[in-house]
């Protein structure tokens, strides 16, 4: 938690010298994430992507003439994930974690006209604070509320909006044991982690 606390303070620190000399961020969007690598008793099952929501806000500074921009964020996300079918006579659709995520958003683009066509790589951490219906019976202890990884992507800025879209792959575990028990059955989860795209929109004050 002190980590997470002073990851968010430098964030917050390179925000403020971002609308110092450049624009504040308003940005929302949605999330389609899947989760990767699960395995129910001896069963591996597949999963899908659901459609999750992002929204939150940041800062931007753009250093001239070479393209290069900074844009640190503070977002609130929803991410969820589904079973293709059954395991017995339940179904997981219930299987969701909200995050506070900051990432760290690394552009590089040029201007034409009045637009600027972007990629961007962004390293990013999360911080769990809720949990949906299939996990309400399990302890916080039995889950990694702290997680990080990296996001690739591209976008467009037109005037004082931005349209971009990411992947998110995730490093970290989603259960530091390994394991946890939902509904009598024991998940393996020491491969497990959350993958998927976001796509946004943002407006530039």
């Amino acid at each position: 938690m002190k980590k997470l606390l002073i990851t968010i303070a430098l964030m917050l620190s390179v925000s403020s010298a971002a609308l110092a000399q450049g624009s504040f961020v308003v940005k929302a969007g949605l999330n389609f994430n899947k989760l990767q690598d699960i395995q129910i008793d001896n069963l591996k099952q597949s999963w899908n992507s659901q459609t999750g929501f992002h929204a939150g806000i940041g800062g931007q500074f753009k250093i001239p003439v070479i393209g290069l921009s900074f844009q640190p964020e503070i977002l609130y996300s929803r991410v969820r994930t589904g079973l293709l079918g059954e395991v017995g006579q339940s179904s997981y659709d219930g299987f969701r974690i909200d995050y506070i995520d900051v990432p760290l958003n690394i552009q590089w683009g040029i201007n034409i006209l009045f637009m600027r066509p972007y990629i961007f790589a962004a390293p990013y951490i999360r911080y769990a604070i809720a949990k949906g219906d299939l996990l309400s019976q399990v302890d916080w202890e039995d889950l990694n509320r702290l997680d990080y990884g990296l996001s690739l992507g591209a976008g467009i800025e037109i005037w004082k909006f931005q349209i971009s879209g990411k992947y998110n792959w995730s490093f970290g575990q989603l259960a530091p044991g390994g394991s946890l028990h939902i509904d009598s059955n024991d998940w393996k989860l020491e491969d497990s982690n959350m993958r998927g795209f976001e796509l946004s929109v943002a407006f530039l004050f």
